[in-house]
């Protein structure tokens, strides 16, 4: 399941797709999610129990999907495989090649991808991202996409 902003998060809403999702689900070997497309997981009900991350501005809400929210690039947890942003979920993606085709075809795939992470400021210090000052632009989004939902966007907002 993709991420993203406001689209992403209207989707938490849209009872169809949720719907296809559990259904998916169901007979899934994997399900995956990138970012804040843990949401729309939790949304459809596949983390209730479940440890699981997304995008840090957005953490703190996988708790009202009952999910166990944590600080980690990815998890896994079962069936279920969440990723806390997009270089994460590249992380992810390879560790699931190699455990459904084995570590040599996944190193194959990172090299053929020239995945080779250096970011030019060094690692995140996640006790420096300031959440007070991201969580007001975080609401804002979910005011836009769940407008016409007030009682989600209430459960998400209190």
């Amino acid at each position: 399941m993709p991420g993203g902003t406001e689209p992403t998060l209207a989707t938490l809403a849209d009872e169809p797709l949720l719907s296809w999702i559990r259904r998916a689900a169901r007979t899934a070997e994997v399900v995956g999610s990138v970012c804040t497309g843990s949401l729309i997981l939790g949304a459809a009900g596949l983390l209730d129990g479940r440890r699981a991350t997304t995008h840090w501005g957005f953490r703190d809400l996988l708790a009202k999907f009952g999910a166990t929210p944590v600080t980690e690039r990815w998890v896994e947890a079962g069936p279920v495989l969440t990723a806390a942003g997009v270089p994460a979920g590249i992380d992810m993606a390879l560790h699931l090649v190699g455990r459904l085709a084995g570590e040599q075809t996944a190193r194959t795939v990172q090299l053929l991808i020239e995945y080779d992470p250096r970011p030019p400021l060094g690692g995140i210090d996640w006790r420096s991202a300031d959440l007070d000052f991201f969580r007001p632009h975080a609401r804002a989004m979910l005011r836009s996409a769940l407008a016409e939902h007030p009682a989600l966007l209430d459960r998400l907002t209190t």
